[in-house]
């Protein structure tokens, strides 16, 4: 007998129903389910994730991203590929974000070590993770957040055609640079490699956050390289964790219903304004 027909109907039976907070019931498999099967079969997580969503059964690991995310969608995004580009203030909370969704492969890369000055705002940086690597502290914490999902780690700086090779593999690109220096580089491989990239920028209270697709201008361009605004006003926790929220959604935006935003976001959390300006 088919072993993929045994599997489903074996994730069929243990399929529980739950009733959500608005009312609708739902057929779900436990997290304790999804570990026996994939230690019985030696099938993936997500493989198992994927046979239940197959069947209309939610995965209880993503049920509370039910409705506005259906059954259909999360399937995308269990079949999907992002690259995310420095693992710090930015990075660090959108590969958690993009890992608790369910994003099937995230690659992550910075080259940098955590130091003092990142605990202000880094979600990985801690007392105990000062001189590691941010792309292997990442992978350790993704692994336990969420050990269906795919994390690549590259604990180097990529400059160039590098970006380009990690690029021309993904669906979209996320910018969670600090800085200006390599932010045109990556804006031209993602244009290369034809795939949209999300790009923020942090300084005091003040932020943007935007979607830019193949071809298109980008804030890259307009800034330079020179000196970045947050040198001068910091990068407080509130409006780094803010943008990368927004970046975060626009990769689901994206990649359930490929709707990018069509300006960029500026927002100031001091007065509380928020501003489309289309580039």
């Amino acid at each position: 007998m088919n072993s993929n027909f045994v599997l489903f109907h074996a994730i069929k039976e243990a399929s529980e129903s739950l009733i959500l907070p608005n009312g609708e019931t739902v057929s779900i498999l436990t997290v304790r389910a999804v570990e026996t099967f994939s230690k019985a079969e030696g099938t993936s997580f997500i493989e198992i994730e994927k046979a239940a969503l197959e069947q209309e059964i939610f995965p209880e690991r993503y049920v509370r991203n039910f409705s506005i995310i259906s059954m259909k969608d999360q399937h995308k995004l269990l079949s999907s590929k992002v690259f995310v580009v420095g693992l710090g203030g930015l990075g660090g909370h959108v590969v958690e974000q993009l890992a608790r969704l369910g994003v099937g492969t995230i690659v992550g890369a910075d080259g940098d070590f955590f130091e003092p000055t990142n605990l202000n705002r880094q979600l990985n940086a801690t007392f105990e993770s000062l001189g590691e690597k941010k792309a292997k502290r990442a992978e350790r914490r993704l692994r336990c957040v969420n050990p269906s999902i795919n994390f690549i780690g590259v604990d180097h700086f990529l400059r160039g055609d590098a970006l380009i090779d990690y690029a021309k593999h993904v669906d979209i690109v996320v910018d969670c640079l600090g800085g200006l220096e390599t932010r045109l580089d990556l804006q031209k491989a993602a244009t290369v490699c034809n795939v949209p990239l999300v790009t923020a920028a942090v300084a005091g209270l003040s932020g943007y956050v935007g979607t830019i697709m193949p071809g298109k201008t980008g804030p890259a361009e307009l800034l330079g390289t020179g000196s970045a605004a947050e040198d001068v006003l910091g990068t407080p926790a509130p409006s780094v964790a803010m943008a990368a929220s927004l970046q975060a959604n626009e990769v689901l935006k994206m990649l359930c219903w490929n709707t990018p935003s069509e300006s960029l976001l500026f927002y100031d959390l001091m007065d509380m304004n928020f501003q489309n300006v289309t580039l």
